[in-house]
């Protein structure tokens, strides 16, 4: 019986084919695994090849090409062929040093402050440094700043400076604010209240002092509070907060096992006072850039749906919840999971 993808991955590849040598076929999950990587090389070459003569309209398509055919083979093969093919292949491979001259996609790789997601590589996805870069770095740049993910996350801080300003009028002169493993709080700098100092407090929880310098270089601090600390701190006991009327956290989530997911959600709903909320985000599967990042960037998400974000709720006493409600962004790619207290 044939493979009802089949047509959809061949439409896929169809621009990055190179005459004989490129005609490549993705595996099923039954070939052996050293014929499928040894094909996904054939068909990294002649993306290479193209991408090396590309104008900045081609190089575009190209870049469409790679991401869908990446995404297509993480779905196909298991998570093992699928790291192995990442780890020897990919990252192997001389696209890889073509792709890095996009600093996007080399800051994650490379890791400057220890790990792929820091704070400056999200800069990256608000602000616009195309013009900063060469030919193929700005166009590679450019398509991924466009990318399905890098709205998402625009529309997440978006979503939080809203939160913050509501919480405001909610709790007017009083408000309590944490943001836990804040990065740079780039949604304070969107937040009227925040600017016009109507929030009480907005603590700045984050274990990268580099993240908290640059917060108290932009934000009033008679407000924001920058606090050093780190995940690991909160789940012992040895860093606590306590009556709150917001806490949210945007990007942690990805990071977070299962069971220290629901660990955190339990302690952090339990620093809330009555009727405050907890707002905390997760990607959904799979966003169209997933094989890239993984295979490119070296960058790691642990992605979930409704139900296990659901799950996030083992530790929450229920009699103390008033209200459970999900939702995702306007791309569907993040899920959010907000709780009100009684």
């Amino acid at each position: 019986m044939q493979d009802p993808q089949r047509p959809l991955v061949r439409r896929a590849l169809e621009p990055v084919r190179h005459r004989e040598r490129n005609q490549l076929v993705l595996p099923v999950p039954e070939r052996p695994a050293e014929e499928a990587l040894a094909e996904a090389r054939v068909w990294l070459d002649g993306i290479h090849a193209r991408m090396l003569e590309a104008d900045d309209d081609v190089l575009h398509q190209d870049m469409h090409s790679l991401h869908l055919g990446l995404l297509t083979l993480r779905r196909r093969w298991s998570p093992e062929d699928w790291k192995a093919f990442c780890q020897d292949t990919a990252r192997k491979h001389p696209l890889r040093s073509f792709l890095h001259q996009c600093p996007f996609t080399r800051r994650a790789f490379e890791r400057p402050r220890g790990y792929a997601g820091d704070a400056a590589l999200i800069d990256y996805l608000y602000l616009d440094h195309a013009a900063d870069e060469l030919h193929a770095g700005r166009e590679i740049y450019r398509y991924m700043h466009q990318q399905p993910s890098a709205v998402s996350v625009r529309e997440r801080r978006d979503l939080l400076a809203r939160e913050l300003d509501a919480t405001a009028e909610r709790v007017p002169g009083e408000a309590r604010i944490l943001s836990v493993a804040c990065g740079h709080l780039r949604e304070a700098e969107a937040s009227a209240a925040v600017r016009e100092r109507r929030v009480r407090e907005l603590i700045a929880f984050d274990q990268d002092a580099l993240s908290l310098a640059e917060i108290s270089h932009h934000q009033p601090l008679d407000v924001v509070k920058p606090h050093c600390g780190s995940v690991r701190a909160l789940l012992a006991g040895k860093e606590s907060f306590a009556d709150l009327d917001f806490i949210y956290s945007a990007g942690l989530y990805d990071y977070l096992s299962d069971s220290v997911a629901t660990r955190l959600t339990g302690l952090l709903f339990n620093m809330l006072r009555a009727r405050g909320r907890l707002l905390v985000a997760n990607f959904a599967r799979f966003p169209p850039e997933t094989g890239y990042m993984e295979a490119f960037m070296d960058w790691w998400l642990l992605y979930r749906e409704e139900d296990e974000l659901r799950g996030f709720l083992g530790e929450v006493p229920l009699e103390r919840l008033a209200s459970v409600r999900l939702f995702r962004d306007g791309q569907d790619n993040v899920i959010y999971l907000e709780l009100v207290r009684r």
